[in-house]
């Protein structure tokens, strides 16, 4: 009884949850466009003043990422790159780098199913040489840009908090203005939209007498053409064959079998969750193969604070023998003025043949200058 209790409880939270992404996720936008590029940096040396050479310190990271996201009702393309580098005395150049992509093309724009071609490439410190493999297969599902709906959304909040708006705007009227918002390519100045969009503001019926003032016009403004804030939602999956060009262990080329997962779920305008895993590996998939994971979450708090946590999980297989690397990061980045950013994070990595996490805690200062 209690279990069934549970479980239905479970069921009605599963809901409620789902419920609030639904207005978000509804949202289908004619093309969607997103990309990301992240970039880290850091360095620490440390001359021993005792001159205990086993005591100095000198070791930096250098890490790049990389998204892009292009979908229609007709075509489709990703592109994903990574890249981390680690230097040190004891160890040189410690390295790895990914680059993946793929074309889709739908059967119809009506329908999710696809067919997609890509190509992957790896390659790593560890590997005798560099991994090449094209693939070619069938998928299903669709991404879509909710950006325009999530900023209609903090719009009609802002409003409602500064009491230029007597309650939220009505899905209808939320629906109009991310769709004004989303065509923001086709207005000559961005003070006609701004027009239209006080139009519909105002036209809603729930706007003070007096009207949208000076301020909330620069705050619409500055929402509107925030950087760097985007919201997206779907899944797809990936199922193919492919052919090994070049094989990263010096093996022999060899046929395979790949699949990937995408899923991207924006639960409120402020949280975005991501989530991303592949399989790759020869017919004798169970002996040799790779894995990879990937899961994000990302929520903006204010308007100068946002948090991330990341988990990432690889696997390599070969001959039957797993090594695993596991890596959590937890980060909170401050943003006092436009152009200054505060970073503070703390990373966990577990690699193969480690006796404990390695544990690495930051604090850094970015400026934009130009």
């Amino acid at each position: 009884m209690r279990r069934c209790f549970a479980l239905a409880l479970l069921a009605v939270c599963v809901f409620t949850w789902t419920g609030v992404a639904l207005p978000l996720c509804d949202y289908r936008s004619p093309k969607t466009d997103l990309s990301d590029l992240t970039l880290d940096f850091s360095y620490q040396y440390h001359n021993d003043p005792y001159g205990l050479e086993d005591r100095d310190i000198s070791k930096g990271q250098f890490g790049v990422d990389y998204v892009r996201l292009f979908d229609t009702p007709e075509f489709g393309y990703d592109i994903a790159f990574s890249n981390e580098m680690a230097v040190s005395e004891e160890n040189l150049s410690n390295y790895t780098v990914n680059a993946e992509g793929s074309y889709k093309r739908y059967f119809s724009i009506e329908k999710n199913y696809f067919a997609y071609t890509g190509a992957v490439s790896r390659s790593s410190s560890s590997f005798q040489k560099l991994g090449l493999s094209f693939n070619v297969g069938v998928g299903m599902g669709r991404f879509a840009d909710v950006t325009p709906l999530a900023k209609a959304t903090r719009i009609s909040d802002y409003l409602v908090e500064s009491g230029a708006l007597t309650r939220d705007l009505h899905p209808v009227d939320l629906e109009d203005l991310a769709r004004e918002i989303g065509s923001i390519s086709f207005y000559d100045s961005l003070p006609e939209l701004l027009a239209v969009i006080q139009n519909i503001i105002e036209g809603s019926g729930y706007a003070r007498s007096s009207g949208l003032d000076a301020l909330d016009i620069s705050e619409i403004t500055r929402f509107i053409q925030e950087s760097g804030f985007s919201r997206y939602c779907g899944w797809d999956v990936k199922l193919g064959v492919g052919y090994e060009l070049l094989d990263p262990s010096g093996g022999e080329n060899d046929f395979l079998i790949s699949g990937t997962f995408n899923y991207a779920l924006a639960t409120e305008p402020k949280a975005q969750l991501l989530m991303q895993g592949s399989f790759s590996g020869p017919l004798d998939i169970l002996m040799t193969h790779r894995i990879d994971l990937t899961s994000s979450y990302g929520y903006f708090i204010s308007s100068f604070l946002s948090t991330n946590a990341t988990y990432d999980f690889s696997r390599e297989t070969w001959g039957g023998l797993p090594t695993d690397t596991h890596r959590f990061v937890f980060e909170f980045v401050l943003s006092p003025v436009d152009t200054a950013n505060v970073v503070a994070g703390v990373s966990l990595e577990h690699k193969p043949y480690y006796l404990e996490w390695d544990t690495n805690i930051q604090l850094s200062i970015q400026m934009d200058l130009l």
